[in-house]
């Protein structure tokens, strides 16, 4: 079968076709000339109804030749007198130039199917709910025999073919029942149906655009005036109709534009459809098929938002925002006139303009236009001062908005008028029921723990001129960068807790959206930070729950699945407003401003990697919890630390870890199984204690001229089980636990990921004995005053020795610069 188009739709097809006609004769050799029989044709098949045809319709036919055999068939469709084609005239010339002008077209095929006309509205039988087109036809099929001779009487049949009306209506954002307002540039496009064609969707389309004035002369301001004067301004034998265009199959290529219309004047936009068939949509439906519309050129503006990844800017004119002095700005834009069906042709931007309508102002950061450098801006920082960003967007009518985003840069203060010591406190420690001492008292209590930080008010052993009613700030308190910028150092102690660390909750990721963590500008700045506490960096990670550990901060991965449950194992990427990806997990705090690669916990409610428990089963803190700190001899070395500074051992307070202390008989070899040892969140940094095999490295710093790398260990831990192994030996049990313990039974007592060799013994040493917990920074050395590295612990001072550890602090306060009161 082959399908044949006819009427408007044959013009492709013409070429090549073959024409024949006449007739011959033969003759035998020898004998009398043999006329040459005519070929004969029949019709033998057609659409289930003549009547009611569709505008796709089949025909079948067959030949007969008495003398010879059939060659082909020639074939032609009428229109039915408009193509002045009649059942009595098949061959149509021309009388004036004998042309034949509608030609038979040849085919050996014995079936088609042929696309014909239905281009006639209003089909009589039709009830007028699915209106139909329609027209009438008539196919002349005649065979062709092997010697050219043609059927003389062809085979007709006559047919009404017809097809659903398609239908189109206005596409313009939120049309209404009145004169829609438009912008001076009008944009307005269009949609339509076929329902029974293949593509669903008409073939053609056209559209008019005039004033919208009655034939009076009077402006068309509403539906009613409208629908008086429809069929007349509407018009579709209008010459000011377009001509006929192909209808796009995008969306976006099916709309015009209407450039510098009056403001103030009423305008009609109509669309009208046609199909395969011809037919074509007859609706003038008020803002259906007909836009009414009045140009309004201060009506509509362009919505336009801004953002910044560490600002939040609230939507509306002119917002302002506090910022630090050094903090990095990444501004990027988007703006929309789609409410309007307007389209935005340039964006601008610039800092600190001194007129915004000028052009020519030279704090335009580049000329307008749409490419990528004017969709976002190069990141840049101020040291100090307010400052004022702008974004401008136009549209097509050549309206425009502005946003202003206006930042106050907080100035670094001089080191000379700086204040000595900030103290913030981060740790929720308000009526919390553990560390229970032997009488039954809860240590971990602020009463206890900010008693114990009291040491360092303006008193021998003190801070000078520390002021602690100004300067020692409860975790209740939101301290900001405007705060921190006047001292020269910022003690932190903390402990990550879910909400309610009201200052290091806004620096915590939400919902992967990284916040901006104020502490880096005023460590680059010069600030000195002595940020301690178990769990203290964890005050930066999203709480999401499930992470696996060791935590790897350079690395692309993101995710594990185990066990049928997906864990986080790194942070994946972050995009900046220009669309550039880049890696995440460098950008948070503990990698790009203190400088560690890793971090993991003692006995951790994350999952160890691969492992399918919780931390705290695998490593149980009866075992792995930090007992002891010990100095770090090159660390001693290096900065001079004369003999009894700091201890080089530092055990835990007596009071508060106090069971290991007393007499207990009875727990002779049952040292694991009742104890109330409960510390399971020290920090340690920059190892893997698991099976993961992410490659990492230690980060490099030039400034630390000693190793060269970023950070410098100054303590290390003991762990409870190296602190029982010892005392152990020192009651001869030389080979413990090893007599006291089974292999399994340790693994019952301390998890499976807790223990290791040591000098020969199997499982005679806790894997987180002699790891870093505590260590200088020199991330952030260059621009600091006091050319003395940050200083981080990851264990919470107040746990160990008081008298040890505030030995320590006091150091460290000095080691930065301050003035300790002579005792």
């Amino acid at each position: 079968m082959i399908r044949i188009f006819c009427g408007f739709a044959t013009a492709a097809l013409l070429t090549g076709l073959v024409l024949v006609s006449g007739c011959s004769t033969g003759t035998e050799l020898g004998g009398a000339r043999i006329p040459n029989a005519r070929p004969d044709t029949e019709l033998t098949g057609q659409p289930p109804t003549l009547l009611e045809a569709g505008f796709i319709v089949d025909f079948n036919w067959t030949g007969s030749d008495a003398d010879g055999r059939i060659a082909g068939y020639q074939w032609k469709i009428s229109d039915n007198g408009v193509d002045g084609i009649s059942p009595r005239d098949t061959v149509t010339i021309d009388p004036l130039t004998g042309a034949v002008l509608h030609p038979w077209r040849f085919t050996t095929a014995s079936d088609s199917s042929f696309y014909v006309l239905a281009d006639q509205d209003s089909f009589p039988s039709d009830d007028g709910l699915d209106p139909r087109s329609f027209r009438t036809h008539t196919l002349f099929v005649r065979s062709v025999d092997d010697k050219g001779a043609v059927d003389p009487v062809p085979a007709q049949i006559s047919f009404t073919s017809t097809t659903i009306v398609p239908t189109v209506r206005v596409i313009f954002p939120s049309v209404g029942n009145s004169a829609k307002q438009v912008p001076t540039t009008v944009n307005v496009g269009w949609s339509g149906t076929d329902d029974d064609f293949s593509s669903g969707t008409p073939t053609k389309v056209r559209y008019l655009w005039k004033e919208a004035v009655d034939p009076d002369g009077n402006p068309i301001i509403d539906q009613l005036s409208y629908e008086l004067w429809a069929d007349e301004i509407i018009d579709f034998e209008d010459p000011a109709w377009k001509p006929w265009q192909r209808y796009a199959p995008l969306e976006e290529d099916r709309k015009v534009s209407f450039p510098e219309q009056p403001d103030g004047e009423y305008f009609l936009f109509a669309v009208q459809a046609q199909d395969t068939a011809g037919a074509v949509s007859i609706g003038r439906g008020y803002q259906l098929q007909v836009l009414h519309c009045q140009v309004n050129e201060n009506f509509y503006s362009p919505s336009l938002s801004v953002s910044e990844p560490f600002i939040s800017l609230q939507p509306g004119c002119c917002p302002t925002a506090q910022i630090a002095g050094g903090q990095p700005l990444n501004f990027g834009w988007a703006a929309s006139a789609s409410h309007y069906a307007g389209n935005i042709v340039s964006y601008r931007h610039g800092w600190d303009l001194a007129d915004i309508t000028d052009p020519d102002d030279p704090g335009w950061a580049v000329p307008p236009g749409l490419s990528d450098q004017n969709r976002y801006a190069t990141e840049t920082s101020f040291d100090e001062g307010l400052h004022k960003f702008y974004v401008q967007a136009i549209d097509d009518s050549g309206i425009s908005n502005t946003v202003t985003v206006t930042l106050d840069v907080i100035q670094y203060v001089d080191p000379g008028s700086q204040r000595p010591l900030l103290i913030m406190d981060q740790v929720i420690d308000n009526n919390v029921s553990n560390w229970e001492d032997q009488n039954g008292v809860f240590r971990n209590d602020q009463q206890f723990r900010n008693a114990y930080w009291q040491f360092l008010r303006p008193v021998p052993g003190g801070v000078f001129e520390m002021n602690w009613e100004r300067d020692w700030k409860n975790h209740t308190v939101e301290v900001k960068y405007a705060d921190i910028v006047h001292y020269k150092v910022a003690l932190i102690y903390a402990k990550y807790h879910s909400s309610n660390q009201t200052t290091l909750i806004k620096m915590r990721p939400v919902n992967g959206r990284d916040q901006f963590v104020w502490l880096d500008p005023y460590q680059a700045k010069g600030g000195n930070i002595f940020f301690v506490g178990g769990a203290s960096l964890e005050s930066f990670l999203e709480p999401v729950g499930n992470y696996m550990v060791p935590i790897i901060f350079n690395t692309r991965e993101t995710v594990l699945t185990y066990n049928n449950q997906t864990y986080t194992v790194g942070f994946g990427d972050r995009r900046l407003p220009d669309g550039t990806e880049v890696q995440r997990g460098p950008l948070q705090y503990q990698y790009q401003t203190v400088g560690i690669s890793t971090l993991d916990w003692t006995s951790p409610i994350h999952n160890i990697y691969g492992r399918p428990n919780q931390g705290r089963s695998d490593r149980r803190v009866e075992c792995v919890g930090l007992k002891s700190l010990q100095l770090v001899p090159e660390f001693k070395s290096n900065h001079l630390i004369g003999p009894g500074v700091i201890a080089d051992n530092i055990r835990t307070d007596a009071v508060i870890d106090w069971w290991d202390e007393a007499v207990h008989p009875e727990e002779e070899g049952h040292e694991f199984e009742h104890t109330v040892f409960s510390f399971n969140d020290d920090e340690f940094v920059n190892r893997n204690l698991s099976s993961r095999g992410t490659n990492w490295n230690e980060q490099l710093c030039a400034e630390n001229l000693a190793t060269g790398l970023c950070i410098e260990p100054m303590f290390t831990g003991t762990a409870r089980f190296d602190f029982l192994r010892e005392k152990h030996r020192a009651e001869g049990q030389t080979e413990w636990p090893m007599g006291a313990y089974t292999t399994l039974e340790l693994n019952s007592y301390c998890g499976q990921m807790a223990l290791t060799d040591y000098e020969g013994i199997t499982n005679g040493s806790a894997r987180t004995t002699g790891l870093t917990y505590g260590y200088a920074s020199y991330k952030r050395i260059a621009d600091k005053p006091s050319q003395k590295p940050d200083i981080y612990w990851g264990f919470d001072p107040y746990r160990f020795d008081h008298t040890e550890t505030k030995k320590a602090i006091r150091w460290v306060l000095q080691y930065f610069g301050l003035n300790i009161i002579q005792e």
